[in-house]
């Protein structure tokens, strides 16, 4: 059968992997390149893992993908404690990233993939010979048997029909922002951590990126804003934004961050899960429409890799039946 994936994050890549041993798969991705909120973003001669910050592994399947990584030392330990601020808590499971950057993994499972980067999804519709998808371009792509989303909940929604029989789980999901704050510097600054966590105000996490495994000498931290205040202030003109983390950033770690020479900020509109949909995929077999990512069961990287692999079952029987 002919495929169409929307999203080229872990969830997507995941599933590609699966169905494409059998199936005529294509995934189209609208950033520059795979990763979604594994992505990592590069201003030589520094390096920002400007989404997840990190990954847990705590269910046998994840687990089992994780080590079958081993051989290519893709994934490393990271970090080695986190510093906490105010009521803060934090897992104490074992925590990963991969090297060099955030994105490697879903590079890797690129390899091999119908990939076209690039292409935003505008609009599907349906014919008598399956679905076709019209991108924000006005190109049309198909038929296709199946189309798979993604994205996140509400842009997904979006895209569905009315008809969708998981539109209400799909309408139920509510999905929070973040601010990514990228600071390069000419020169290290000492600081007593490599990872700080806060539960107040603007800031919620503060990392010294270029202290993850294989990220290079030169400076650089990341600031993410909390879930919270970033739905408070979305729309806030972007330089309010920035000055804002970087003074609540400067009073949290004790140390003023202004002198940093390169300062980009990146807003993400949907990067936690609190209202998850409870189950771990979406799926209309009438229609030929699913829909799987992290935001099915919540908000961790585990948790994507999780829906697309429950996806990718279920795909399989309903082929097989």
């Amino acid at each position: 059968m002919k495929i169409a994936i929307i999203g080229a994050g872990l969830a997507g890549l995941t599933l590609a992997r699966r169905l494409s041993d059998a199936h005529d798969v294509l995934v189209l991705e609208k950033a520059r390149g795979p990763g979604g909120r594994m992505s990592t973003r590069r201003a030589d001669p520094w390096a920002f893992d400007h989404g997840a910050q990190y990954f847990t592994a705590e269910t046998p399947r994840f687990q089992a993908f994780l080590e079958s990584l081993a051989p290519r030392e893709m994934i490393a330990s990271w970090p080695p404690a986190i510093t906490l601020k105010g009521n803060a808590r934090i897992s104490d499971k074992p925590k990963y990233v991969a090297q060099p950057g955030m994105n490697a993994l879903c590079k890797w499972l690129a390899h091999k993939i119908d990939l076209r980067t690039q292409v935003e999804v505008a609009h599907l519709h349906k014919q008598q010979d399956g679905w076709f998808i019209e991108t924000d371009q006005g190109a049309g792509l198909g038929p296709f048997d199946w189309v798979i989303s993604t994205a996140p909940a509400q842009q997904t929604a979006r895209l569905m029909p009315a008809e969708f029989s998981e539109m209400p789980a799909l309408d139920a999901v509510r999905m929070s922002g973040c601010f990514a704050l990228m600071l390069g510097f000419d020169a290290p600054i000492a600081l007593p951590w490599q990872a700080l966590k806060s539960d107040r105000g603007a800031v919620g996490w503060i990392a010294v990126n270029s202290q993850k495994p294989q990220r290079g000498a030169a400076f650089s931290v990341l600031i993410q804003s909390t879930n919270v205040w970033a739905d408070a202030h979305l729309e806030d003109p972007r330089a309010t934004i920035q000055d804002t983390l970087l003074q609540a950033a400067s009073d949290l770690a004790g140390t003023d961050f202004a002198g940093a020479s390169h300062q980009v900020l990146h807003r993400w509109r949907y990067a936690s899960t609190p209202e998850p949909a409870g189950k771990p995929y979406l799926l209309d077999a009438d229609l030929g429409l699913a829909a799987c990512g992290d935001w099915c069961l919540g908000s961790k990287v585990e948790a994507a890799f999780s829906s697309a692999s429950a996806l990718a079952d279920a795909f399989q029987s309903i082929t097989e039946a």
